[in-house]
């Protein structure tokens, strides 16, 4: 069995996001005010049988990456713009929280336009985004890819993790 030992927490940045494919992604890493990829749990009532077993509900989960970023309205090649005239389409997407922990998350996420325009005179305009991501991330820790059924690095799913 491996265990890991706890890690001290890691802030924010430096880190990186990139929306579209590799050659050609956009790269909005500046300009990402914050972000995050949650996971939302569904689960579906459990049954009970007459005998008296309890079939659990089935669970799934839905994933979104979701932010502020500062909207880059004067590129015509910019996010901003990439998100108004590819609304719906999914892309790919690459992020990196912090650098310095080489790990990071990467999949398929679904545009939706930014916002146009601001709150305050003067201030820098931003909007809030909520991508839907299409399946589940795949991560890699530390350089190393996560595959199906892989816990934190170097365990399986049926191993305990040591915090």
């Amino acid at each position: 069995m491996t265990t890991t030992t706890a890690e001290p927490g890691v802030p924010l940045g430096p880190g990186t996001l990139k929306f579209g494919a590799t050659a050609t992604a956009i790269d909005v890493s500046c300009n990402v005010n914050n972000a995050v990829i949650s996971a939302e749990k569904d689960e579906g009532d459990s049954v009970t049988k007459l005998c008296g077993t309890v079939v659990p509900g089935a669970i799934s989960f839905t994933y979104t990456l979701s932010g502020n970023i500062d909207t880059d309205i004067g590129s015509s090649t910019g996010f901003f713009a990439m998100t108004q005239a590819q609304a719906g389409a999914q892309i790919p997407f690459d992020f990196e929280p912090n650098t310095d922990t080489g790990t990071s998350a990467a999949g398929t996420c679904v545009l939706v336009p930014l916002d146009f325009g601001g709150d305050e005179t003067t201030a820098t305009m931003a909007s809030d985004f909520e991508f839907t991501i299409v399946g589940a991330p795949t991560y890699t820790y530390g350089g190393t890819a996560a595959t199906g059924g892989m816990g934190p690095a170097g365990t399986t799913a049926d191993e305990p993790v040591a915090v």
